[in-house]
């Protein structure tokens, strides 16, 4: 009978919980814009969260006429920076680039991407958001 060996101290994620801790770090990083008024003063700031703003931005120029983007230029690009995931999510996601195959990971991110657009129209985001989004993770 083989007997299944686990280290206690080290913490296994499910791909469920690592969509939920990506999707957690998204809406953390904050940005701020600095409102100058005609006089050279700051006297106003707006702070806004990054990839909500992203995903706002983006949300409803994607039409609902076409289904799938023929070519790069056609599909939407959504950026991530992986300097703004936290250690253990950075850790987590290169495992699981190196565990997917290219198709599956694709999906994954935009699993994960999605849940922002959902937050703004549920329906909207599903019948045409997820098929024209292209995710890309920067450094």
């Amino acid at each position: 009978m083989t007997q299944l060996v686990v280290n206690e101290e080290e913490e296994y994620w499910s791909t469920g919980y690592f969509k939920d801790q990506f999707f957690l770090d998204l809406t953390k990083p904050k940005r701020e814009i600095k409102i100058i008024d005609g006089t050279g003063v700051t006297n106003k700031s707006i702070h806004f969260k990054k990839y909500y703003y992203q995903a706002f931005l983006k949300m409803y120029r994607i039409p609902l006429t076409k289904q799938h983007p023929k070519s790069e230029e056609e599909a939407v690009s959504f950026i991530i920076n992986f300097k703004d995931l936290s250690p253990k999510v950075q850790s987590e996601f290169i495992e699981y680039c190196k565990l997917y195959d290219k198709k599956h990971f694709t999906l994954l991110l935009k699993e994960v991407v999605i849940r922002l657009f959902e937050n703004f129209d549920y329906d909207y985001a599903h019948m045409s958001v997820m098929k024209k989004l292209r995710v890309s993770v920067i450094e």
